[in-house]
């Protein structure tokens, strides 16, 4: 995954076994687990997540939990998009010079 996929998906404000499983490239039992454990961290301090048939925990737990930062990936995701638009701004301009 690419520090731009990943900073699309941290940008979110909630965060469900979907996003977690991509965050920490693992499978499904392994992000509930996650979850889990966070939901229950958020209960233990005495607060409450929202109802709902899928069960959200905040991305900001999450990172928190993986011990990510996003000031990192954010940094990492724009020199990602500026390497990216250089290679694409070279292979335009040689290939008017080919021709």
């Amino acid at each position: 995954m690419s520090y731009q996929e990943l900073f699309t998906i941290v940008s979110q404000p909630w965060a469900s076994i979907k996003e977690i499983s991509k965050i920490a490239r693992c499978g499904r039992d392994a992000a509930i687990k996650v979850r889990d454990e966070i939901e229950e961290k958020i209960i233990k301090n005495g607060k409450k997540l929202p109802k709902s048939k899928t069960i959200y925990v905040p991305m900001k737990e999450v990172l928190d939990y993986f011990e990510l930062d996003i000031n990192f990936i954010k940094e990492m995701a724009l020199k990602e998009l500026e390497v990216y638009s250089n290679i694409d701004s070279r292979t335009k301009s040689y290939a008017n010079i080919s021709r």
